[in-house]
């Protein structure tokens, strides 16, 4: 068995996660509402919001959320302080509320809202996910594989212009 070379770098800034916007009508944003863990309503300004807002949907079951559960904040930190980070669980019915109240405690700075609805109106199939939108656009989704490299494909959204 021989060793494959490794990717050229350039190549590897040009990946992009595998585009998953389905059927939303002209890739477009939603607001976010639901509960915190502690069962209060919440309602996040996505749609139009002034800064830019990455929603990170993560479980307490799933292995692969752990490093965003306990990077959340030092993700939001590297994107600057224009840009909103709130992470997005299934609803109180689908979640263990004792966990996600454990793992936002981790997440210190970074809202966390619970709700299946979200899931669905975002079609997103599992978790860690990642959706940025901007005014009313979705930038950029996909699954999140891994916290460094996420944070990498973010920020050259976030530098990217618009789509026309």
């Amino acid at each position: 068995m021989t060793d494959r070379p490794a990717a050229p770098d350039e190549l590897l800034r040009r990946l992009r996660p595998i585009p998953t916007y389905r059927d939303r009508p002209a890739s477009t944003g939603a607001d976010v509402d639901g509960v915190d863990p502690d069962g209060d309503r919440v309602s996040v300004e996505v749609v139009d919001s002034k800064e830019p807002v990455v929603l990170l949907f993560l479980s307490s079951s799933c292995s692969g959320c752990a490093e965003f559960w306990t990077g959340a904040t030092t993700l939001a930190e590297s994107l600057g302080p224009t840009v909103r980070v709130v992470i997005v669980t299934q609803g109180p019915d689908q979640e263990d509320i004792e966990a996600i109240a454990q793992l936002s405690a981790a997440a210190q700075g970074v809202e966390v809202v619970m709700s299946s609805q979200v899931y669905r109106t975002y079609q997103v199939a599992g978790p860690p996910f990642f959706v940025l939108v901007i005014g009313t656009e979705v930038r950029t989704e996909g699954v999140a594989w891994g916290l460094g490299d996420t944070a990498d494909l973010l920020r050259r959204a976030l530098d990217a212009p618009a789509a026309r």
